[in-house]
């Protein structure tokens, strides 16, 4: 019997000590009606971007509008405040302080056709410059002058004394170094199918 009353007892004192769990009621008022917001995102495969005409997109910092798709392949683009083309798929331009070119183009005739450019940016090395024909260049003590860029991969490029009329000419093939008056010209890369412009290092 005192067995019985010393169990009752242990057990009286567990469930005085055991901590209260209170339930509540679910009521309507309780309920969250609203979920987060979800924010939905376009995922951007950089640096390859579609376009239709018409397109304006903001890359790079740059606004960038398609304004026309031909099939030879040839596009006419707006870069920033550059109007220009560019032919062919896989040829690099550069325009502004971006490189684009043609990926591909898409028309199969019953969907509006549209284009995947290329675009990147521009970054010049050390020394390195990029040089419009007829346009002089001060650098240093010298004035570059790019008097042509071919299509075999040739330049020609004048340096003249700054601020004379005084200056040598030489042609400087793609990948190749010529020193003209006194200066070293390493021909990067050419261009010359929309305009005539070179990708140079000048030591």
């Amino acid at each position: 019997m005192k067995k019985v009353i010393a169990i009752l007892l242990l057990l009286f004192l567990v469930g005085c000590s055991a901590p209260k769990v209170e339930l509540e009621a679910v009521t309507n008022d309780s309920i969250i009606e609203e979920l987060p917001e979800v924010i939905e995102t376009e995922e951007i495969s950089a640096p390859y971007y579609d376009f239709y005409e018409g397109d304006t997109k903001e890359i790079l910092g740059k606004s960038i509008t398609l304004e026309k798709i031909y099939l030879n392949p040839q596009i006419d683009i707006t870069v920033g405040d550059t109007e220009t083309g560019i032919k062919e798929t896989k040829t690099e331009e550069i325009i502004e302080d971006v490189k684009i070119m043609i990926w591909e183009i898409q028309d199969n005739y019953q969907e509006e056709k549209y284009v995947t450019l290329k675009i990147e940016k521009l970054e010049l090395g050390e020394n390195e410059y990029i040089i419009q024909k007829n346009e002089k260049r001060t650098i240093g003590t010298k004035d570059i002058l790019l008097e042509e860029s071919r299509t075999n991969g040739y330049i020609q490029v004048t340096v003249f004394n700054k601020g004379t009329s005084i200056g040598d000419t030489e042609s400087v093939k793609h990948g190749e170094s010529v020193e003209i008056n006194e200066v070293t010209v390493t021909n990067l890369k050419n261009y010359y199918k929309i305009e005539q412009y070179a990708w140079v290092t000048i030591e």
